[in-house]
């Protein structure tokens, strides 16, 4: 990743620090009787890879209970709820996960269907972004939610009702934060027992680094601060195996730009260790289309006239940019249509014409559908697209059918998840995996990397492609997942490439990846992982 010198035949690791890249000659004057001398045996070695928007912190636990993906049909789903429910101990808390509004028949899950397999034990089922929350009759009861209870935010982050105003069951955004709270989802042992699940598995996957797009496991930032600092001192006690760039989040139209980009100044200074860092505001500017959450320039084919909406106005989004870019850090922001991307490029455009675009290095994630006419702006602007390329599949086997409903075949093929457009516009593409968007098998870089080869589900090779043409090579992925995330994060002159005088995180992979057929990308076997040039990750071949 090193564009001076793409290809080299070895790399000499010393102290933490690479000390050769280059001829293996060269490295066998490095060798005395204390080195290892790890050879490759037709395998590589690369950068370690970068993730950069992922929720490692806390959200394995939206992927903890029955998995409804992929399962289509009330009956269905209820009838595996229904199997899962049996199994567990009388005291067991009930959890789920994996439904969209494709799942169902009648386009909404109900809390009565739920009541039926679950009786007056609460229940709470993820969605399979986790924007959205499947509950019961008893968990609603728990949390003490009645018709009475105000929406957080009416029309964004909202219950869905009954004619009398009691809710169904459907819990928009974070509308499910008091059933999370009331139930103790988030307790300090669920937590710690997600993080074995990501950050303790991250370097079987190859992951060296990673950006936590936001800890929300309360209705602000005060409730994640413990979490972050737990991390802190795991790290100081050499217990952390990855780098992690921490982010404050903000989702709310109450919430003051001024204060968030005060608290992130006063988290950056306080929150840190040797891998660990607070330097980027997450902004959530809309929901998920699918829910009807993000904003569409033209309607959605199967919803006359509807274009969707935002979570947050134009004028707060470039409120907040324009703070945060006066403190001097980097914004990473939400987007789910191409009307929400016109949005914030718009706002950033206008922060830029007031700061100028100065040393700032402002992201956009997702990006799942942009219009063709605003695909340059990202490298005009000098905006980051992060991207999730597994979304660019027929994820779950039912992404294909449900865009073509929302948007219809032509709008398809010209602007969702334009992944292949915007490497090819000359614009800094990274990726992340982006848990709970993806389940936990589909974290891993390969996975992610052979879906953006193929936009096809790794496994699944007579999968339809959604929109082939957005494919992209095996070097582009690659770049994506090493020195563009370091780039993204600022810490390009640390890591992402393999150069003397940057820090020795690495991974060796089984394989050559330009050399594998391509439906085997994901199952080629993660060798070794490095971190400052210990040893994090080692296995057989």
């Amino acid at each position: 990743m090193d564009p001076h010198q793409p290809w080299a035949q070895s790399v000499v690791v010393r102290d933490g620090v690479i000390v050769h890249v280059g001829p293996e000659s060269g490295a066998r004057d490095h060798v005395d009787a204390d080195t290892e001398v790890i050879d490759l045996a037709g395998g590589m070695c690369l950068p370690g890879f970068i993730d950069t928007h992922d929720h490692f912190a806390a959200y394995a636990i939206s992927k903890m209970g029955v998995n409804l993906s992929g399962i289509v049909g009330r009956d269905a789903v209820l009838a595996a709820v229904q199997r899962y429910v049996a199994e567990q101990p009388a005291d067991a808390p009930l959890r789920g996960y994996g439904w969209m509004p494709g799942s169902f028949e009648e386009g909404a899950p109900r809390r009565d269907w739920l009541d039926t397999v679950t009786g007056d034990r609460p229940m709470l089922v993820y969605s399979a972004d986790a924007h959205d929350m499947w509950f019961n009759t008893a968990a609603m009861h728990a949390a003490g939610i009645t018709a009475q209870t105000p929406d957080p935010f009416p029309g964004t982050q909202y219950f869905t009702r009954d004619a009398d105003g009691t809710p169904n069951g459907w819990a928009v955004e974070a509308a499910q934060l008091p059933l999370v709270v009331a139930l103790g989802v988030f307790g300090v042992d669920n937590v710690r027992a997600s993080q074995a699940l990501t950050i303790g598995r991250a370097p079987s996957w190859g992951i060296t680094t990673y950006m936590e797009a936001g800890v929300i496991v309360g209705p602000d930032n005060t409730s994640s601060e413990p979490i972050y600092q737990d991390l802190v001192d795991r790290d100081g006690a050499g217990q952390l195996p990855l780098r992690i760039v921490g982010t404050v989040w903000t989702r709310n139209a109450s919430d003051d730009p001024a204060a968030v980009a005060a608290l992130l100044s006063d988290w950056n200074a306080r929150l840190r260790s040797a891998h660990v860092q607070l330097s980027v505001c997450k902004l959530f500017a809309d929901g998920v289309m699918m829910s009807g959450g993000a904003l569409l320039l033209e309607p959605f084919c199967n919803r006359p006239g509807e274009h969707g909406h935002m979570t947050l106005s134009q004028e707060q989004i470039t409120s907040t940019i324009d703070a945060v870019q006066r403190a001097g850090f980097d914004m990473h922001i939400h987007v789910d249509a191409d009307g929400s991307a016109r949005t914030v490029l718009d706002s950033i455009e206008t922060v830029q014409s007031t700061l100028g675009r100065g040393a700032s290095r402002h992201t956009i994630a997702h990006n799942s559908m942009v219009a063709p006419s605003d695909i340059p702006r990202y490298a005009a602007m000098g905006v980051i697209a992060n991207c999730t390329p597994l979304w660019g599949t027929d994820y779950n086997g039912q992404y294909y059918d449900i865009y073509e409903q929302l948007l219809g075949p032509e709008r398809m093929e010209e602007r969702l998840f334009p992944y292949g457009d915007l490497v090819r516009s000359g614009a800094v593409v990274t990726y992340g995996a982006d848990i709970p968007g993806v389940d936990l098998p589909e974290v891993p870089p390969l996975v992610q990397i052979e879906a953006a080869v193929t936009r096809r589900r790794p496994g699944f090779p007579d999968d339809r492609a959604l929109v082939a043409r957005q494919r992209v090579g095996v070097g582009d992925a690659l770049r994506a997942y090493t020195i563009n995330g370091a780039y993204q994060l600022r810490l390009e002159d640390r890591v992402g490439s393999l150069e003397v005088g940057k820090r020795a995180d690495l991974v060796v992979l089984a394989e050559d990846l330009f050399r594998v057929p391509v439906t085997e990308i994901h199952t080629v076997p993660v060798v070794l992982t490095m971190m400052d040039g210990v040893v994090t990750h080692r296995s057989d071949r």
